[in-house]
């Protein structure tokens, strides 16, 4: 799904006194950046559970019988149990990474806000499949909170909470990387329309 920036859009310099905010805001498209979701944490857990039977199984058949009437294994034997533990552990391991790769977080690629109309735009992106376009009523915004993610408070994103379809909820970070003058710049913007449910600016280091 192709975004053209139409000219008439273009945002005002931010921090400039008396400045006005377009009636429209569009951002993007952005190249989907891999996040952690959870899944590959998921994956590694459910390997490493479904892999007990077998882990037990073979802590009892590598050293033997012979563990139990007091007999040391041999060295062989110890050897091959710790290459099949290794492997085991190297198995839950690639079934985390493969849930983290193919269970990817949806992504906001682009999105618009819309004066004129009250609505919000989101374009969500999903790897492996193909981009949706998602519109969102001012009406149907829960919050929306400036987040400051550098360390040293250089930059941010914003944090968009909505309702969907059967009142199921949908929060999406949006604008990475924005610096605190556009963010104060948007704001007070987003406030007008929103109100309260604008939220004030939240320091994530602190």
């Amino acid at each position: 799904m192709n975004h053209r920036r139409p000219a008439s859009v273009t945002a005002a310099p931010a921090g400039v006194p008396g400045t006005a905010h377009p009636p429209i805001w569009y951002y993007g498209p952005e190249i989907p950046i891999i996040e952690s979701n959870g899944m590959g944490v998921f994956g590694f857990s459910l390997a490493l559970l479904l892999l007990l039977p077998a882990y037990g199984l073979v802590t009892f058949l590598f050293p033997g019988p012979e563990v139990m009437h007091g007999v040391q294994p041999d060295h062989g034997e110890s050897l091959t149990g710790s290459s099949f533990i290794l492997l085991m552990l190297a198995s839950a391991v690639f079934i985390g990474a493969f849930f983290a790769w193919i269970v990817p977080a949806p992504q906001v690629r682009a999105f618009t806000f819309d004066e004129n109309q009250q609505m919000l735009t989101l374009t969500i992106t999903r790897r492996g499949l193909k981009a949706t376009e998602v519109r969102v009523p001012f009406s149907q915004i829960i919050h929306i909170r400036p987040c400051v993610l550098a360390a040293f408070d250089h930059d941010g994103y914003f944090l968009v909470a909505y309702r969907g379809a059967k009142g199921k909820v949908f929060e999406y970070p949006l604008a990475h990387g924005t610096s605190l003058e556009n963010i104060e710049f948007h704001s007070a913007w987003l406030r007008g329309m929103l109100g309260e449910r604008m939220c004030e600016m939240l320091n994530l280091d602190k």
